[in-house]
This record gives C-alpha cells, sequence and structure tokens, in this order.
C-alpha cells in the first residue's frame, strides 16, 4: 500500500498534468481576432454576391468594376440557367409595368345619354297633360307650397355652405353595362360642395374589370370600389347604404349624370326644417288615378287624363321649376342616413325590383313624404 504522501503527489501530479494540457488547447487571442475577421468579411462578400445574383438585377447592363462582378457573372450562369433567368426577367419587367401608375384617360370609357324625348305631336294629349299637372301645382301651392330652387336656396338650413356645419355626404354609384363611370366621376370631383366618400358598385356586372381600373386610375382614397359576382339588384344599393358614416347619402343610377352644385343644393333642401324628413330627388312620378273598379291605367293610355305624370316629361312640354311632391322617385335618391333604415322596415315582395316604391311605402309610415323634383343645371 502507498502512504498518504506518495498519494497525494500522485493526485497534484494528475490535476496539474489535466491543467497543463487544457492551458494548450486554449487558442491564442490573435487566432481568435484572425478568425472573427475572415467571418466578418466573407458576410460582407456573400451579400455583395448575392445582390449581385438577383434576377432582378441585370448585369449585363452593368460595368466590371470589381471582381465580384465578374464572379458572380460565372456563378449566376451555373446558379441559375440562361432561360430560367430570362423568365424571372420577363415576370419583373410586367411587374413593374402592372405597378405603373394610369391616369383616367387611359382607361376611361364614354357614352352619351340622349336626354332628347321625342316630343308628342297630339295637342289633345299635351293639353289633358298640361291642365292635369296645373291641377297639382294648383293643390300643393295651397296645401303644402310650390317654393322654387331660388325660395328653397333662401330657407335657413342645417347643412348651408355659409354656416359652420358642413353636410358629409357619401354618394352610391351603382353600374353595370353602361360607360358613364368617368362622367360621373369627374363631376362629383368638381362639386361645390365636396363629397365625404364615393362608393361604386358592381354587383355581378360583366365590366367588373373595367370598372375597377376606372375607379384606380383616379387614385383617390375617398372613392372605393366594390364588387359581387352575386348580383344584389335593386336593393343591393341601398344595403350598401346601411354602413354610412355620413349625414347624407346621395344614390345614383348609372345613367345620371349630376350637375356641379347638385350635392350643394340637395343637402341645403336637406337640412331645413320643411323638408329635413323628405327624400328628394330630380326625376318623380305622381300614379295614375284609381278607376271606379279600382285598376290604374297606363301612364301611357291614350288621351287619358288619370294616368298620372312623369316629371319632368319634354314629351308633354311638362318642365319643372317648383318643387313637387311626387308619390315615388326614379333614377337617384338623396335622403339622410337615417331615412335609409324605412326601406327595411317591412320586407318587400321581392327584391328583383319596385325598390322606388317600396321605399315610398315603408318611408310613408311614419313621415309626410315630400319628394323634390327638379332638374338643377351644371
Amino acid at each position: 500500500m502507498k502512504s498518504g504522501d506518495d498519494l497525494e503527489g500522485m493526485l497534484s501530479d494528475y490535476v496539474g498534468g489535466k491543467a497543463k494540457s487544457k492551458l494548450h488547447r486554449i487558442p491564442s487571442a490573435r487566432l481568435v481576432t484572425a478568425l472573427t475577421c475572415l467571418q466578418f468579411a466573407f458576410a460582407i462578400y456573400a451579400t455583395f454576391l448575392l445582390y449581385y445574383m438577383s434576377p432582378a438585377i441585370d448585369l449585363r447592363a452593368k460595368p466590371d468594376f470589381t471582381w465580384a462582378t465578374r464572379i458572380a457573372q460565372q456563378w449566376k450562369q451555373f446558379i441559375i440557367p440562361p432561360h430560367v433567368l430570362g423568365r424571372y426577367q420577363e415576370a419583373a419587367s410586367l411587374v413593374r409595368a402592372e405597378i405603373q401608375p394610369i391616369n383616367p384617360s387611359q382607361v376611361c370609357e364614354h357614352e352619351k345619354i340622349d336626354f332628347q324625348q321625342k316630343k308628342s305631336n297630339d295637342s289633345q294629349m299635351i293639353k289633358l297633360k298640361r291642365e292635369l299637372y296645373d291641377e297639382v301645382l294648383d293643390f300643393q301651392r295651397k296645401s303644402i307650397g310650390t317654393e322654387t330652387l331660388s325660395d328653397l336656396m333662401a330657407m335657413n338650413s342645417e347643412w348651408d355652405m355659409r354656416g359652420p356645419n358642413k353636410a358629409k355626404v357619401t354618394v352610391i354609384l351603382n353600374h353595370f353595362k353602361r360607360k358613364t363611370l368617368c362622367a360621373q366621376l369627374d363631376s362629383l370631383l368638381h362639386q361645390t360642395l365636396p363629397f365625404h366618400h364615393v362608393w361604386v358598385l358592381s354587383f355581378g356586372s360583366p365590366n367588373e374589370l373595367s370598372l375597377k381600373r376606372i375607379v384606380d386610375s383616379y387614385n383617390d382614397s375617398r372613392i372605393s370600389f366594390v364588387s359581387s359576382s352575386y348580383d344584389f339588384k335593386y336593393y343591393g344599393r341601398f344595403q350598401m347604404a346601411l354602413q354610412t358614416e355620413a349625414d347624407l347619402l346621395y344614390i345614383v343610377d348609372d345613367d345620371m349624370i349630376p350637375g356641379r352644385k347638385m350635392l350643394q343644393i340637395l343637402s341645403h333642401v336637406a337640412g331645413t326644417e320643411k323638408y329635413k324628413n323628405s327624400v328628394l330627388g330630380s326625376i318623380g312620378r305622381i300614379l295614375p288615378f284609381s278607376q271606379k273598379d279600382f285598376t290604374f291605367p297606363s301612364y301611357r293610355k291614350f288621351r287619358s287624363k288619370e294616368a298620372g305624370l312623369y316629371l319632368p316629361d319634354p314629351a308633354y312640354d311638362i318642365t319643372v321649376n317648383k318643387i313637387v311632391q311626387v308619390d315615388f322617385l326614379s333614377s337617384s335618391w338623396f335622403l339622410s342616413a337615417e331615412l335609409v333604415k324605412t326601406l327595411f322596415v317591412e320586407a318587400p315582395m321581392t327584391f328583383m325590383t319596385g325598390e322606388d316604391l317600396h321605399l315610398r311605402y315603408d318611408h310613408s309610415y311614419y313621415i309626410s313624404n315630400f319628394f323634390l323634383s327638379l332638374v338643377f343645371g351644371s
């Protein structure tokens, strides 16, 4: 057996030997510094090389100003075959062309809307229609009043342009096949009262792509495009109107081009105490009078005074220069955001058509409904 001194000596030798071996394995400070610098240099080179090997970079158009460029040219051909590189560069050029801004003049389509109606040469029909119109005006003059445009603009209004409150109006343009969108947008962009938002709706339209390109070309954050492959028909625009945050709504068919003062005039009238609960428009109809057998004659019934009125109606020399109460409006509707909810008080018999009649029906449940039927020039 070994003594305690011998055992202690062996342990000290063992520990000392292990320590010495560890000291030999520790790299010198110079070696660590050299490796760090080499790693940093390689990272810079790799970044530079990857940039020049990118398919979006055309090295043929760049001079060989560094050794890295020449190496990148050789490696690029090796890593990416020429035919693949060509496809990458072609795709990149298409993407660049796609994102280039376009102007309305490049995508706009135009369609002339013929507002001239055929004049009637039936003197008796002209006489009957004029007499009926005069009777309607006379009755309304005695009961509710028939103000002219000047009278209406002189009335106190919550939305007077000279007052502190400026009306926020959301305009909804419903489009299917007509080529009138650019004319409508150009008119709305030059309104004396700027609009709050314009929503261009395309429900089941075959022209959806061209309509979207037109909206995009105007590059205006206030103008939005809303589309659906499903056709929501005539009620869809009113359903969209429920989402507005504006004070007032102007819902316009695609065959109506508003004059530049339209929003200002309609907003002013909608802000008056007398007409604040009204639905306003520029084309209206007075329904035929009920016959003894409870039937209604056609509006075009030959030489029938009871067939109702279409306002304005140039065919019978009927122009409108005063506010007129009608049974329902056509082609455009201007109303407060709250009133549009009345359209959905009761479910309609069908969603296919008849939204103008249904709006009048539901609206009349709650308020005395007046319609502005004036044609305002630009």
